[in-house]
């Protein structure tokens, strides 16, 4: 089973077999034209007898998909959506539609990994965290922008700021550019921060933490809490989705 995970800035793609996800190589898409990039991730893959898609991305990315796979292996890709209850994990979103799928598919892979409450954090062009409880209830989370995007922002509404990257900052900045790292890199670790107090004070702290995406890395570095760095997390997500689901 092909399964694809189409993002706001990457695709990433994996080959599930018995024992596990054999990740492929990613693909900044926003980058590359919408054909070139399909080529780029699946050139070399063998025809897979099923293919599982996530797509926050819109419609263009996802029809350039669904040309590209049915001219070369005459298949028609499975776009999950988002439901109510799945996989033993019910979500209390007031409109599940409205609710990312990627953010669904990682809350229900951070609950069977986790075999109980957990809460995720995936972390790329925007920083999204998601809560399962103890009873399996995904009660929401929280929307903010990721790190690069935020010093971006920063960067381009301010004059005579400039920053290509958020660096790793320890300790109070003495040039501008170490100074919004920093700032960045501490609103996020408040971010964190208020996220724990809020889980300890509404449903206790006995919680597994989770991060993916592409800044999960600096996350995991910046934090306050230990995170567990899980690379294809949305990937898993869609392995149990299409086993149960899909």
């Amino acid at each position: 089973m092909l399964l694809i995970d189409i993002g706001n800035s990457r695709i990433k793609a994996g080959l599930h077999r018995r024992g596990g996800i054999h990740q492929l190589k990613p693909c900044e898409w926003r980058k590359a034209r919408p054909t070139d990039a399909w080529s780029s991730v699946l050139n070399g893959v063998m025809k897979p007898a099923r293919i599982v898609v996530s797509n926050v991305a819109g419609n263009a990315i996802a029809t350039a998909l669904n040309e590209w796979v049915e001219a070369r292996w005459q298949l028609t890709p499975t776009f999950v959506k988002v439901r109510a209850e799945c996989a033993g994990v019910r979500t209390k979103y007031e409109r599940p539609a409205q609710l990312g799928v990627d953010r669904w598919l990682a809350a229900i892979a951070g609950w069977h990994l986790a075999r109980g409450p957990c809460c995720v954090i995936d972390s790329g062009t925007a920083l999204t965290v998601d809560i399962v409880t103890r009873d399996a209830e995904h009660i929401g989370g929280l929307i903010a922008p990721g790190l690069n995007l935020m010093a971006h922002s920063l960067t381009q509404g301010t004059a005579q700021l400039a920053l290509d990257e958020v660096q790793s900052v320890d300790r109070f900045a003495t040039n501008t550019a170490a100074a919004i790292s920093l700032g960045c890199r501490e609103a996020i670790a408040g971010l964190i921060a208020r996220v724990a107090e809020r889980l300890a004070k509404d449903h206790g702290g006995d919680f597994a933490w989770f991060v993916t995406g592409g800044e999960a890395t600096a996350i995991a570095e910046l934090s306050p809490l230990p995170l567990k760095p899980v690379p294809d997390l949305v990937l898993q997500g869609l392995a149990i989705v299409a086993e149960h689901c899909a």
